[in-house]
This record gives C-alpha cells, sequence and structure tokens, in this order.
C-alpha cells in the first residue's frame, strides 16, 4: 500500500498550511462535536506556505486528527490542540496533541511501524502512510509523550518562503488563525 501511494505522482503547488488545516478541521466538527473534544488552533499569523500536494497532507493531517479524538477517552480534559509555526530556520512545524493517555516508553519506538495498533480493529497503517506522505514531502513526522498526559505527533515541511504574505496584507483568513478556541 505505501509503495502504491509513493508511486502516485504529486500534485505539487504552493499552499497555505493553515487554510489546509482550516479545511480539514471543517470536515472533523462533527466528530469533534460528538465525542465533546474542545479543539484549540494556535496558527501562525503570517500564511505558512509550503510545496506540496494539498489532498495527501490534508490527509495526514485528517488521519493524526482522528487518531487524538479516538484516544482521548473519557477522561475529564478533552482536548486538541493544532498548531503551525516556523520551525529552526525554513521549516513551517505542523503540531496535534491531545490530551488521552500518553505514550509509553514501548510503543513510542514502534509507532510509525505498519501493522502496529494501539487501537481495538485498527490496522496500524494510517501512521506508516503519514510518514510516506510527510518524507515524500522532503519532510520529516515524529511522535512524544505529553505531559502530564497525552500524545503530540508533529511534522515538518520547507517551507515556500517566496510565498510568505505579511499577515496584515493576507487579510481575514489569516488573522482568525492566531491563538483561538473552539469548544465543543
Amino acid at each position: 500500500m505505501i509503495h502504491r501511494i509513493r508511486a502516485v505522482p504529486l500534485a505539487m503547488e504552493p499552499l497555505d498550511v493553515n487554510d489546509a488545516i482550516r479545511e480539514v478541521i471543517a470536515l472533523t466538527r462533527g466528530e469533534l462535536s460528538r465525542s465533546r473534544v474542545a479543539l484549540e488552533t494556535r496558527l501562525a499569523e503570517a500564511p505558512p506556505f509550503v510545496l506540496g500536494d494539498r489532498v495527501q497532507l490534508q490527509q495526514v493531517i485528517l488521519n493524526l486528527i482522528l487518531n487524538a479524538i479516538d484516544a482521548i477517552g473519557d477522561g475529564e480534559r478533552r482536548e486538541l490542540v493544532i498548531e503551525t509555526r516556523e520551525d529552526h530556520g525554513p521549516n513551517i512545524l505542523v503540531s496535534v496533541s491531545d490530551t488521552g493517555p500518553s505514550l509509553d516508553s514501548q510503543t513510542l519506538p514502534r509507532v510509525f511501524d505498519a501493522f502496529y495498533t494501539t487501537k481495538p480493529g485498527g490496522l496500524g497503517m494510517g501512521l506508516p502512510i503519514c510518514r510516506s506522505i510527510i518524507g515524500a514531502h522532503g519532510g520529516r513526522i515524529w511522535a512524544a509523550a505529553r505531559e502530564p498526559s497525552g500524545a503530540i505527533f508533529q511534522f515538518t515541511l520547507p517551507a515556500q518562503l517566496d510565498q510568505v504574505v505579511p499577515a496584515e496584507q493576507a487579510g481575514p483568513a489569516a488573522a482568525d488563525g492566531a491563538e483561538r478556541a473552539v469548544g465543543l
């Protein structure tokens, strides 16, 4: 399956990562609401542009959001945070963190292995596919435990620096992404 995904030609274009995330959030609002998960976004003010295949990158974001919703369980804190920012030079960092159970030291090294899953009925293919997509875009993806509980999945992509627009010129779509919380 991963080889087949790699064989599909990428429709590379400059794209605003924040817009791609907003579109996926719109698709997942119903699931967030049903699961009673509060979503907070901390999106970079200046639109973070990357050269990428919108559909494939949205598949990564969708998978990370749905995995987080599944992991949160029935605890008191039911929060999901999505963040974008510049990261160490010409990279854009995307972070999806949740308040579910932490990733333990045995799970963490295997989380991107094909057919490894912690979900009942899971196939263990979502995260390996995410890793393949991010790698095809010249990026890197990783996971870590979040303190005091939860998991954080992050990936970086090379920035398209010639596409960066100052926030004051980007219009209302960019301005509304910075530090906003949506309670569901």
